[in-house]
């Protein structure tokens, strides 16, 4: 799945997205006008299954009637489904200092992207009567932040409030979001792990090992920028790491070549690390549709049923 899929990319409109306000909006946004792009409704025969029939009473929605019931008995039934599972999920938002990078060729930041898609899956899981939480760092303090996974008609408007008060800043944080990912989430569960994972270290292999070995299924929804991906700088800039505050005057042209050698055996590494882990990894690009990542997902839910 190298692109968005072509009967929706066309309908992913950045600027739209960046008018919109308030990440409720945003959110309904990019996962309604992704499942609108569908040919078959994701709901259907997803994750659930056919029970039995009920008398059809007003307000009921008109798709679920069975119509070839009608032609045989001249009776207005409603399928009924029961849930295949009902599984946990955890949203796990990284914000360290690099998150907040924007280039210009982004529709938000790091860290908006990631918090656009999380809670758009936000919204799909709990339509799907699956269980949504949350485990993620407060400001400059870093505290840990813990929403018990719930299925409750609150949980949406919850979850909704602790993303949106998520802030980039400070220095590195992805290996203490590890360490208390692993501490806070006990039984089996699904992750959905955002982060640009500009932290390479043993200390992270490590948080994904431990997550994989308690049984928890990990699905990796990298962010990064176009800047960081290609490199498309021309003219001598000062270049500032937004973790450390280091700064340096960097040749474009000299300093390119050497540059995308080591992101790309970065970005190697990390592949082979999640493919021996059996751990699915999307990069999820600030200047394209999210509608990628959200496919990916659906194929995934699909599989973890």
């Amino acid at each position: 799945m190298d692109a968005a899929p072509p009967f929706v990319s066309s309908q992913f409109d950045p600027k739209l997205l960046a008018a919109l306000e308030g990440l409720d909006f945003k959110a309904r946004y990019v996962m309604e006008g992704f499942l609108s792009g569908l040919h078959d409704s994701p709901f259907h025969g997803f994750s659930v299954e056919f029970s039995d029939y009920r008398n059809y009473q007003p307000g009921d929605d008109l798709r679920h009637l069975d119509w070839r019931l009608y032609a045989r008995s001249d009776r207005l039934c409603i399928k009924r489904y029961m849930q295949e599972t009902n599984a946990r999920f955890y949203i796990v938002c990284d914000t360290s200092a690099s998150m907040s990078y924007r280039g210009r060729n982004a529709w938000g930041s790091k860290l908006e992207c990631a918090r656009i898609v999380a809670a758009a899956l936000t919204w799909f899981l709990l339509k799907q009567n699956d269980a949504a939480g949350m485990v993620s760092l407060d400001g400059l303090g870093g505290a840990p932040q813990f929403i018990r996974p719930s299925q409750r008609p609150n949980q949406f408007g919850l979850m909704l409030r602790q993303l949106d008060q998520l802030q980039a800043a400070g220095g590195a944080r992805l290996v203490q979001l590890l360490d208390h990912t692993v501490r806070l989430v006990h039984r089996r569960s699904v992750i959905l792990f955002f982060s640009d994972l500009l932290e390479p270290s043993e200390e992270v292999a490590l948080g994904f090992k431990q997550l994989r070995f308690h049984g928890h299924e990990v699905i990796i929804f990298q962010t990064l920028d176009r800047d960081e991906l290609e490199f498309p700088f021309d003219d001598p800039e000062i270049f500032e790491d937004l973790e450390t505050g280091m700064r340096r005057i960097v040749a474009p042209a000299l300093a390119r070549e050497n540059y995308l050698a080591r992101f790309n055996s970065f970005m190697a590494a990390y592949r082979d690390l999640f493919r021996s882990l059996e751990m699915p990894h999307c990069v999820v690009r600030t200047d394209e549709s999210p509608w990628r990542a959200l496919a990916m997902f659906l194929n995934e839910r699909k599989r973890l049923k």
